[in-house]
């Protein structure tokens, strides 16, 4: 099956007694009208936003509040390269919209300001945000979706499947022939999604990639690309392509994948490692780094790409 919720693709792929897919559609649309959309007015995040705006505290439901304090870690032993009060920034850059342009250096300037995990004040359950600060959980709210689906699934008669939610992937349980599941890394010169390589992958596992190539335009001969570093304000220029990790966890995939790609090869892997994930890594040299544990299960199919220093 594939639809399309949460702004994006989602396809799935079930193995089972049961055919779930009408009810992982409706769980994910639940998740984003009631939880993570900034833009639907009774949704957490929303209530969060207005609220902290007024110097209001507000106290977040159970999961709401988990997914935040992950963000919020993330966002410390990344130095801030993943920021869940990007936001504003994300907004005034507009990158998905329909004519976006370079916006003026005074209004980056002024969403700076607002810009900052430190911002953020979490006691409990209980969330307040300073600075004119908002709250935005989008860029793991994919891999937030992921990990509600599996869930789900452990509740179903369901042997084993595949969840594509944009960029982010659930593989889970078995193939019915007991194979691997081959989860395929995109090319980011590549036409319609076509892959540079292969991950094979058992069990159940979370991958999510982040790349330059998924949301871009182009200004006065420049490219400008969605990945924007809170550190600058502008779209990260880390030497990277794309960055695609491999994890337990769908919500830290997502926000990993983001952080490394905003870190570059040398200080991402160190994050990489620090979470106990798997990674790969393309920069903008057509050269592949790949984390230990996955080299055994990545194949490179693009004669383009090769692993670096070989």
């Amino acid at each position: 099956m594939t639809d399309f919720v949460m702004d994006t693709v989602l396809s799935v792929t079930l193995y089972g007694e049961k055919d779930a897919t009408a009810e992982i559609k409706t769980l994910l649309e639940d998740l984003e009208k009631k939880e993570l959309s900034w833009r639907i007015e009774d949704s957490m995040a929303s209530k969060i936003n207005t609220e902290c705006q007024k110097g209001n505290p507000v106290e977040m439901d159970k999961d709401f509040a988990s997914w935040t304090r992950d963000s919020v870690t993330l966002s410390e032993k990344s130095g801030g390269a993943f920021d869940p009060t990007i936001g504003n920034l994300t907004r005034l850059w507009n990158v998905e919209g329909e004519n976006p342009v370079v916006p003026p250096q005074e209004d980056i300037d002024a969403c700076m300001k607002q810009i900052g995990y430190q911002h953020i004040n979490i006691e409990e359950n209980t969330i307040t945000m300073e600075d004119g600060s908002t709250l935005d959980l989008g860029a793991v709210g994919k891999g937030i979706g992921c990990d509600e689906v599996e869930e789900r699934l452990k509740e179903l008669p369901i042997s084993g499947a595949v969840v594509a939610i944009g960029g982010s992937i659930l593989v889970y349980g078995d193939k019915p022939d007991g194979s691997d599941w081959n989860v395929a890394v995109q090319d980011p010169d590549g036409e319609d999604g076509a892959p540079m390589g292969v991950i094979s992958i058992s069990g159940e596992k979370f991958i999510s990639t982040s790349g330059d190539y998924e949301k871009y335009f182009e200004q006065d001969g420049v490219r400008y690309h969605h990945i924007l570093d809170p550190s600058t304000g502008y779209p990260s220029r880390s030497g990277l392509r794309s960055v695609t990790i491999v994890c337990d966890n769908g919500l830290l995939s997502d926000g990993l994948s983001t952080a490394c790609f905003i870190l570059g090869e040398e200080k991402g892997m160190e994050l990489v490692k620090e979470y106990g994930a798997e990674a790969v890594f393309i920069n903008d040299q057509n050269e592949v780094t790949v984390s230990d544990g996955l080299k055994k299960q990545f194949k490179i199919i693009e004669y383009a790409y090769k692993i670096k220093g070989e």
